[in-house]
């Protein structure tokens, strides 16, 4: 999913379909600093250190969409969700896409009329793929939403223990007294 309407992609690198040659391409993505604060930020992360991808690009259904399929790489950091320590993270994460142009797509339509079997392709919008976006939308999902350092647990506490030790515990004392 593109970032929200009327902003740039963090990391954007544009392929017009009409460029890909008929035997295909390979294409190695790397994002420079900028775009690796901006990935950081979109997703919440402390850092993102390395982020990289080599992209097969290929037209797939007699010339009527675009397969793209590779790997990305990435070393980002993350916080501990337990003790909110940086987390440094090595993520690696396949990339299998369809591209396809829809009557809906290339006039910027909805695509509520899209078959049940397209539901597994991305539309193509004007002949465009962002290669970029397409990684960085990888990277969010392959990253690990609650990490946490090897070794760290959460502390389970009981209710009767927060209440004996925490700002309520005087109002439970008094209540005692009172029963």
């Amino acid at each position: 999913m593109p970032p929200k309407t009327g902003h740039a992609p963090e990391f954007s690198r544009s392929l017009a379909v009409e460029k890909i040659p008929s035997s295909g391409m390979i294409e190695k993505l790397e994002a420079d600093e900028q775009e690796r604060r901006r990935v950081a930020g979109r997703f919440g992360l402390v850092e993102v250190k390395k982020l990289q991808a080599q992209l097969d690009i290929q037209h797939a259904r007699a010339g009527q969409a675009v397969a793209v399929t590779g790997r990305l790489v990435a070393d980002i950091v993350q916080k501990c969700v337990v003790t909110l320590e940086p987390l440094a993270t090595h993520v690696e994460h396949d990339i299998d896409v369809l591209y396809e142009a829809t009557a809906e797509s290339e006039t910027g339509g909805e695509l509520a009329h899209m078959e049940p079997d397209e539901s597994e392709t991305e539309p193509l919008v004007n002949g465009i793929i962002d290669l970029g976006e397409l990684v960085t939308q990888n990277l969010g999902v392959a990253i690990d939403p609650y990490p946490r350092k090897p070794g760290v647990v959460f502390a389970e506490t009981s209710a009767s223990t927060a209440i004996s030790s925490g700002p309520f515990a005087k109002l439970a004392e008094w209540r005692k007294k009172k029963e």
